[in-house]
């Protein structure tokens, strides 16, 4: 156990008269470090503490990457041109790779696109990507907007 951690400690709620966040005030210790020093402190009557949880979410890898260039579905709806002749099949595994089937499978299954016999058509104008809007949420608020949508994308991995 670090003893400049708690002279470190002891000084700052010294200075301050207490310590709203360590995550924040220790920022270069783990918490798990922080909690042992913490616990020294407590056991030698010179601190009383209360631990609080908080979650903390990231976005994986893949995440990322639908994050800054789309969902796999609104990739493929933006590959597909409009009109009636739409982009052959054949051209969106050659652009898209093993992303193509997993995109034209969300994009048939959100009827945003259709088969139209060895090519692939719009059938709606527009479309909002939910999944990005999702990644863009969690990353400005460093939390999840309800436990359905991060159900949803973790099934998406």
């Amino acid at each position: 156990m670090s003893e400049d951690l708690k002279l470190s400690i002891l000084n700052k709620l010294a200075a301050d008269g207490s310590i709203a966040d360590t995550k924040t005030a220790f920022a270069n210790v783990s918490s798990e470090t922080i909690l042992g020093a913490l616990k020294s402190l407590e056991s030698q009557e010179k601190v009383t503490y209360e631990a609080i949880t908080s979650e903390v979410w990231s976005i994986e890898p893949e995440g990322q990457d639908q994050l800054k260039n789309g969902s796999y579905e609104a990739r493929i709806y933006d590959a597909v041109p409009a009109g009636e002749q739409g982009i052959s099949i054949a051209d969106l595994n050659a652009k898209f790779g093993k992303l193509a089937n997993l995109g034209m499978g969300k994009g048939f299954q959100n009827k945003w696109i259709k088969k139209n016999g060895a090519n692939v058509v719009r059938l709606v104008d527009s479309i909002v990507d939910q999944v990005k809007a999702d990644l863009q949420t969690i990353v400005a608020t460093n939390g999840n907007p309800s436990a359905e949508v991060i159900k949803n994308l973790k099934k998406r991995a």
